[in-house]
């Protein structure tokens, strides 16, 4: 009883400062060209574990770039789709799962939109999501490239 007693407490203390959303802004960085909305985020528990979620959306023109930093269980569910496709390539959808920055990393585009989400796996429990419209991927690609996902990831194990 005394150690069911402990492990309840200890639980309770690590989700209490298991850190915030706030911790994930400075990774949410400025892009030049684009206009960045100030970041918003959240830190919520449950039955399903405690998830963190840090975002911020940027705009140019007609395009949108949304970025969110999640970690816990929900990251792991939201990047449970592309461990099923490796490479899928239709006249209205491309999918693929590669190695990105070097990090597993799934893509989902829809070329009649020319738009998608890209979610990159940056730690067990911590991704790294990206919704994009007005552009092709690998103009994302190239956006993505500008954010310091080996600390985002370092951060993330961290938490």
């Amino acid at each position: 009883m005394k150690k069911l007693k402990y492990l309840i407490v200890l639980l309770l203390f690590s989700f209490s400062y298991a850190g915030s959303y706030t911790d994930l802004y400075p990774y949410l960085v400025d892009l030049k060209g684009w206009k960045g909305e100030k970041p918003t985020g959240s830190k919520m528990s449950g039955p399903f574990g405690l998830v963190i979620t840090a975002q911020r959306n940027y705009s140019k023109n007609n395009k949108s770039f949304e970025v969110t930093i999640f970690k816990g269980s929900m990251a792991t569910a939201i990047f449970a789709p592309f461990t099923m496709i490796t490479e899928m390539d239709t006249p209205t959808e491309y999918v693929k799962v590669f190695k990105f920055m070097g990090f597993k990393t799934g893509l989902s585009h829809n070329k009649q939109g020319n738009s998608g989400e890209i979610v990159i796996l940056l730690a067990p429990d911590g991704i790294f999501s990206v919704k994009y419209s007005g552009m092709g991927y690998k103009e994302a690609l190239d956006l993505i490239k500008k954010f310091p996902l080996k600390d985002i990831s370092k951060k993330l194990m961290e938490m």
